[in-house]
């Protein structure tokens, strides 16, 4: 009798055993995918997702733009503002937009650079016939060099002739739900397309002892800066400590670039530019890594020197609040903003729509209310004062 088992049937039997047995307890371990930074590098959820929840407006305040439709504020940006298209872990409802519209009443539109180039955009009718009264450019500071090659260029005018007068601010009121992250479920299918690329890339780096994705876990010079289980680390792109965020003339280059870009945006002589560079997590955690960072951005501090870009700078603010004892700004698996971090952009947003005279200076501080986080025992819904 022929053996069954022999020859190359039998290798590939035992082989797929043997990834069986690998495989499949691992995908019912694993907590399902949902950092970025996690995904890419191929890290284990359970180790770097946050164990405290984020906040989420179920139903969401602002969705992707709808073509005829007039926004008060387009935000044309990437993942800091929306989802990325491919993205179909990450829901609408918990961005700084929603924060935004909650604050201010404003409605908000939303658009993917990856989607629409800006320059697209601009070209378009909904932005002729129907102009915002603020255009945010939102752009990671990682892409800075990408996204400002080959933007529209404007000529800078005269006085504008017709300011439309301020809008007064009129909160929503809306309180954000709690949003845990998914945890694993043995009843559940096993991921184990995840199971499977997750080990594809941490089986290298274990064995080669160095990074072979673009991701880099990096010691914290102290615990407590993020609720994952990896106290005392946590991953970033390696993409944040690139050298050419110190080159100051490559930055005044790009300065010059986006004054043209306002410059065109506001030659209708309705909307209003404004400017948000969303900070590196490597930036804003440079001073708290164990050895500090290899470069140090001075991106901010090169496009902030020009007074006629309409800026709202994040990244001095964001890291005087993680030095401040803020959890899970940035979260411990991906390279974008927790909850807390997604306020800090609408509160700076806020203020800089009051500064360009497009909002009413408001009487009394405005306030966001926060979900109860249960990690602490007097579990109770609290408020934060937004400005």
């Amino acid at each position: 009798m022929t053996n069954r088992f022999g020859g190359f049937n039998g290798f590939m039997l035992r082989a797929l055993a043997l990834v069986s047995a690998v495989v499949l307890p691992v995908s019912y371990a694993l907590d399902p995918p949902d950092g970025d930074l996690t995904r890419l590098g191929g890290y284990a959820e359970n180790r770097f997702g946050p164990t405290a929840p984020q906040a989420i407006f179920a139903p969401p305040l602002v969705e992707k733009a709808r073509a005829g439709a007039t926004y008060d504020v387009m935000v044309v940006g990437d993942g800091f503002s929306q989802p990325d298209p491919a993205d179909r872990h990450t829901p609408y409802g918990h961005y700084w937009t929603d924060h935004l519209r909650n604050l201010t009443g404003l409605t908000v539109g939303v658009r993917h650079l990856d989607e629409e180039p800006l320059a697209d955009y601009l070209a378009s009718a909904d932005f002729r016939e129907r102009p915002p009264r603020v255009l945010v450019f939102q752009v990671t500071e990682r892409e800075l060099p990408a996204r400002t090659d080959g933007l529209p260029e404007g000529t800078a005018k005269g006085a504008r002739t017709a300011i439309p007068a301020p809008m007064a601010a009129r909160p929503l009121g809306h309180a954000p739900q709690p949003w845990p992250r998914a945890q694993a479920r043995a009843w559940s299918a096993p991921p184990v397309g995840h199971a499977l690329d997750m080990l594809s890339k941490a089986l290298p780096r274990a064995v080669l002892d160095r990074p072979v994705t673009p991701v880099e876990e990096r010691t914290l010079a102290y615990a407590g800066l993020f609720s994952s289980a990896a106290a005392t680390s946590s991953l970033f792109h390696a993409g944040d400590f690139e050298p050419w965020r110190a080159d100051r003339e490559l930055l005044v280059e790009r300065r010059q670039a986006l004054r043209g870009l306002q410059a065109a945006v506001e030659a209708n002589g309705v909307t209003r530019f404004l400017l948000l560079v969303a900070p590196d997590k490597g930036t804003v955690y440079a001073d708290f890594l164990l050895g500090g960072a290899p470069v140090r951005s001075a991106v901010e501090e090169v496009l902030a020197a020009d007074p006629a870009l309409r800026m709202a700078p994040l990244a001095s603010g964001l890291r005087a609040l993680v030095a401040g004892g803020v959890i899970d700004l940035y979260k411990p698996n991906d390279s974008r903003w927790g909850t807390e971090g997604h306020l800090y952009a609408a509160r700076t947003v806020y203020a800089a729509l009051e500064r360009m005279g497009v909002l009413a200076t408001a009487d009394k501080p405005n306030v966001a209310t926060l979900p109860c986080k249960p990690v602490y025992p007097d579990c109770a819904s609290f408020q934060v004062q937004t400005d």
